[in-house]
């Protein structure tokens, strides 16, 4: 049973460091081009929370 249990730990830590050698960047242009999707990211949410709150402000006559 504590083999089992130990061989199931080792499986679930290399699935573990997989993913996240898997999510490093593989070269100096990924890396540059992950740079700015943050950015990108935030200008989206600064767009759709202004056309919010341009939607909540109504004319009033």
């Amino acid at each position: 049973m504590y083999v089992l249990s130990w061989l199931f730990a080792m499986l679930i830590a290399l699935l573990a460091t997989s993913t996240i050698v898997f999510a490093l960047p593989q070269s100096a242009s990924d890396e540059l081009s992950a740079a700015t999707a943050p950015q990108s990211i935030f200008s989206v949410e600064t767009n759709r929370m202004s056309t919010l709150f341009a939607s909540c402000a109504t004319d009033q006559d």
